[in-house]
């Protein structure tokens, strides 16, 4: 049987796929960090530390169009392999946003939430928490 308490206010998780829909629809290149991913394994919690997990990074990233059209980027070359060039499909044209998704009633903002929201912005990567799917969506048309 449904869970009847999530009608009128939709899980994280919920309000997340349903704006992860609506972002595959619209063609925006997108990701996640798995940073919940849950064990029980102490080895596995430190493997996870040293390879750079971190509480608090925001639930998805978006490429969006930016809003200026002047912006360079050079060929980052690591080793022979160029790895990131201003002409290619999402070049100087667009730029990246992170949203921390929480269900429209009682989400909370964790302290390291908010640490990460603010070291993302400073760095210039526009980072915003949005209170479901509908706040998501209204983000991004806001910004495009």
């Amino acid at each position: 049987m449904p869970n009847l308490a999530n009608i009128d206010n939709p899980t994280e998780d919920q309000e997340q796929e349903a704006f992860v829909q609506w972002l595959r629809l619209k063609g925006y290149p997108h990701f996640r960090v798995p940073n919940e991913t849950y064990t029980r394994s102490w080895s596995q919690k430190a493997k996870n530390k040293k390879l750079g997990v971190s509480s608090g990074v925001p639930d998805l990233f978006v490429v969006v169009p930016a809003d200026y059209s002047d912006a360079t980027m050079e060929f980052i070359h690591y080793g022979d392999n160029p790895v990131v060039s201003g002409d290619g499909v999402y070049g100087k044209n667009h730029r990246l946003v992170a949203i921390e998704m929480k269900r429209k009633k009682g989400g909370v903002t964790s302290a390291n939430q908010k640490q990460w929201i603010k070291t993302l912005n400073e760095a210039g990567i526009q980072t915003v928490v949005c209170k479901g799917c509908d706040a998501a969506i209204e983000f991004i048309e806001s910004i495009t």
